[in-house]
């Protein structure tokens, strides 16, 4: 009754008390406990009086797996007044086979240890590795079953797919494949320990850098607001001075000023801003004062104008730093692309809002692409792809140097654990722990990683490659023209009308003057 309520777990510890010694299988009691479930992390002792009365043995009676012989460990010595004395380590599997889920997907099972494939499918190879690693400190071998799927719900039941559904239904005692930590699985399957940080399991948001023009108006950047408004207060206060300047010479030398040189408001306006657009001004000042004031307007104009083309060029050429969250990526014209293998894994909120507003909103072929396609996507600017590591492949393949220098990503996914997924309640699972753990400590997982994962491309020149403008960057100056050139017919309809509506009075007053005239002659 007791094994059938599964009492013979790590949650109690049995002494079971005999006069014989337990050194064969034939032994009564031994045979007692042979079809009992003794699992490898049950505790089990059997006492029973040595040579001296006062000394007592105990054996730890324990089987590896369900189909294994009970095994019977060498007595150890415990007498009165003393610590019980800890049992053997149980960390020898003694060949035992367990059943074991691998995740294939990209692959096949023929080329899976291949380096030369390493891109494919790279996170499930680093962990299996890393598995094999544990079957040899452990002393046991795996009976490998294969599927192509971490494991989710199935059409909304308790029942899962994948890794997660066979180790819920028992088809499997561990996995060899890295699994997130998520809630729903809790209750389904226990994780050994965490091996590896999510974010580089899946991947990250790819691009280029854009240009500054890409993503804001350059014309605004070159000069900050304190700068602007210093220099529009300048040239107003220059064109107040030139146009009193000019006024006190008329009035006190009228003949020093020609009679057809304009000094209105609208006219000093005009010449002020043919000299800020360094396209000069018919009307120049003809006395030493209001030369003055005008030299002084441009070369202010010069000294602004040099600097601010310098600063364009400069910009032009520039990268933006702009988008570096998933927000600020959401927020951008930038047209988004993602593997599907990832789609399941999203619970964010952010990253649900990212998806529904640029990736739901196109069609699934243009959404939904492979690497290959969607790196390429990449080059094109202002497109970003979700690839994982083996997207570094193509980069460093395909890429110039250059576009390695603009390259950027952004995590899709806040850092999340994964780790080994096991059986439920299986005995396993605190020798796995331990060996994972020494593995993280002792280096080997870093090892395997930089053994099986692509780097990051580096830049290695800062070098910047030719920039050709294109209408991105001027495209401000165009609507300004456009504006200007709609405002001009606008104005000249208007002038147009204005002066049909005033003419029509006077054209009817001379023609009622002209008939009098007549009348009166006759």
């Amino acid at each position: 009754q007791a094994s059938q309520e599964k009492q013979f777990s790590s949650l109690h510890h049995w002494l079971l008390l005999s006069g014989e010694t337990p050194s064969s299988s034939e032994d009564s009691l031994i045979t007692a406990l042979e079809p009992l479930d003794l699992q490898l992390d049950s505790h089990m002792t059997i006492a029973h009086i040595g040579a001296n009365m006062k000394q007592v043995l105990l054996h730890d009676v324990y089987r590896i797996g369900l189909q294994e012989p009970l095994i019977i460990t060498p007595p150890r010595d415990w007498s009165a007044g003393h610590h019980f004395p800890s049992g053997p380590q149980r960390n020898n599997y003694n060949g035992t086979h367990l059943k074991t889920s691998v995740l294939v997907m990209d692959d096949t099972w023929d080329t899976y240890l291949d380096v030369h494939y390493k891109h494919f499918n790279t996170e499930a190879k680093v962990h299996y590795m890393l598995m094999t690693y544990i079957s040899e400190l452990l002393n046991f071998r795996m009976n490998v079953t294969l599927t192509d799927t971490w494991g989710y719900p199935l059409n909304g039941s308790s029942c899962f797919t994948g890794i997660v559904g066979m180790l819920q239904c028992g088809e499997c005692e561990i996995s060899a494949a890295g699994v997130m930590w998520k809630g729903e699985r809790m209750d389904i399957i226990d994780y050994v320990a965490e091996t590896t940080k999510f974010r580089q399991v899946v991947g990250a948001f790819m691009f280029l850098k854009p240009s500054l023009s890409e993503v804001s108006i350059i014309y605004e950047l070159p000069f900050s607001t304190s700068v602007w408004a210093t220099y529009i207060l300048s040239v107003a206060f220059l064109t107040v001075v030139l146009d009193i300047v000019q006024h006190i010479e008329k009035s006190i030398w009228p003949l020093s000023v020609p009679s057809d040189y304009p000094i209105s408001w609208s006219d000093a306006l005009l010449n002020t801003i043919g000299i800020v657009c360094q396209q000069g001004s018919e009307n120049v000042p003809k006395n030493l004062a209001s030369r003055i004031v005008f030299i002084f307007m441009m070369l202010l104009s010069l000294f602004l104008l040099t600097s601010y083309s310098a600063i364009i060029v400069s910009l032009i050429q520039t990268t933006s730093s702009a988008i570096s969250t998933l927000t600020d990526l959401m927020q951008s014209p930038m047209k988004l692309s993602i593997n599907d293998k990832l789609v399941n894994e999203i619970t964010d909120p952010t990253v649900e809002k990212l998806f529904k507003e640029k990736l739901y909103t196109q069609p699934f072929h243009q959404a939904f692409v492979t690497e290959e396609v969607g790196m390429e996507r990449i080059r094109r600017g202002l497109n970003a792809f979700h690839g994982l590591s083996g997207a570094y492949k193509i980069i460093s393949d395909t890429y110039e140097e250059h576009e390695k220098c603009r390259f950027k990503e952004i995590n899709m996914f806040e850092a999340n654990h994964v780790g080994f997924p096991i059986r439920k309640g299986s005995p396993y699972i605190e020798h796995m722990r331990q060996s994972t753990q020494w593995m993280k400590e002792a280096g080997m997982v870093g090892r395997e990683e930089a053994r099986w994962y692509y780097p990051k491309p580096r830049c290695e020149s800062n070098g910047q490659n030719f920039v050709s403008v294109g209408i991105q960057d001027f495209y401000p100056a165009l609507v300004i023209l456009a504006y200007g050139i709609l405002l001009s017919i606008v104005i000249l309809v208007a002038e147009i009308l204005y002066n049909k509506h005033h003419s029509a009075p006077l054209e009817t007053h001379l023609e009622s003057c002209t008939r009098k005239k007549r009348n009166g002659r006759d």
